[in-house]
This record gives C-alpha cells, structure tokens and sequence, in this order.
C-alpha cells in the first residue's frame, strides 16, 4: 500500500474505533419512553455506508489526496469529537442515544446548550461530513449529504416535537432563543439552569 492508502486505511480505522467506543461505553442513565428507535439504526447504517464508501472510493480511484482539503476534515473531526464530549458531559444521565423522555426530564440550557439546543446533533453533522473531506471522497461526501443528513435532521425535527410536548412554553421559549444546529448570534442569552433534552 501506498503512504495515502495507509493515511486513509488508519483514519478511517479510528473512526470506527472512536465510534464503537462512544456507543458501547457505559454511563449512568436515567431510563425514559423512548421513541423512533429505528431512526438510530437508520443513521448507523447510513454512517456505515459513509465510511465504507470513503475507502472503497479511495481504494477505486487512488486519487492523490488535496493536502489542505485533508487538514480541514481532520479539524473538523476533532471539533467534532470536542463538542459531542462537552455535550455528553454536560447532559450527564440524561444522555441517550435513542430519543428518550423521562418523568423527571430537566431542561438543560447551561454550558454548550446555552449556544445549541442539540449541540450532540450538530457535532455528528460535522463528524459525517468530515469523514469524506479527510480522505476527498466527493461522491462520498455526496452520498452523506443526500441520505444521513436528511435522516438527522428529520429526528432532529421529530425530537423537538417530543420536547415540545414535554415542556411546552418553556421549550418554545428555548427555540426562540437558540439556535437548533447553528448558534443564534444575536440572540438574547438567558442564564444556565432550565431543564434538558438531546440526545
């Protein structure tokens, strides 16, 4: 193999690794209804598909890698692992990773949630997108775009009615306020300390 076959092969071997470590560790959790859970297994296979294609696209076309095209991805990879670790963190056992509800849900809205109301959402946008851009997979890239981004964003949706649901004004007050993926710069911050939400 060639050095950028190796570069592609070892990324792309963490990758999994990371991911199967985020899934399988163990964590104190509240139990709660859960709802959608097909949408979760949706998305690993859509992410399976992403990360299998970047190789096989790699492995087909041995294309030389754009060096600086290749360094944004791997940042966005790190952001990406950065924002989901303060975001698990923050959510402590109220992180899930299916849509799931509790009696005694709060409504998180300090730290990193004071920004994005599914910052955890936003993160694996990022990780997803980053995958194809480390190892210039355009069709790749391409394919994520049109099958695990639309999925994402159509739980995305399907959680915020469920946190409606739970909360109610409280919840629409929080939506007015912050940004779902992408931080409302201009908004008014209220301080930490409602009650939570995100997987």
């Amino acid at each position: 193999m060639t050095g950028t076959t190796w570069f592609v092969a070892g990324f792309l071997a963490l990758v999994v690794v990371e991911r199967a470590a985020a899934t399988f560790s163990r964590r104190q959790l509240v139990a709660g209804e859960q709802r959608m859970q097909w949408s979760l297994y949706a998305l690993y296979g859509s992410y399976s598909l992403v990360v299998g294609g970047a190789l096989a696209e790699h492995l087909i076309t041995r294309r030389p890698l754009i060096p600086w095209v290749s360094v944004v991805g791997l940042l966005a990879y790190l952001g990406s692992f950065v924002l989901r670790t303060v975001a698990i963190r923050t959510l402590r056992e109220f992180w899930s990773l299916q849509i799931e509800i509790r009696s005694e849900h709060r409504l998180i809205r300090e730290g990193v949630y004071s920004w994005l109301r599914h910052p955890n959402y936003a993160a694996i946008l990022l990780e997803v997108l980053s995958i194809p851009l480390v190892v210039n997979a355009w069709v790749t890239l391409a394919l994520a775009l049109a099958t695990f981004v639309p999925m994402l964003l159509y739980r995305t949706h399907c959680e915020e009615a469920a946190l409606v649901e739970k909360f109610g004004e409280r919840y629409r007050a929080y939506q007015r306020e912050v940004g779902k993926l992408v931080p409302k710069w201009s908004a008014r911050r209220r301080g930490p300390g409602s009650p939570d939400r995100d997987s």
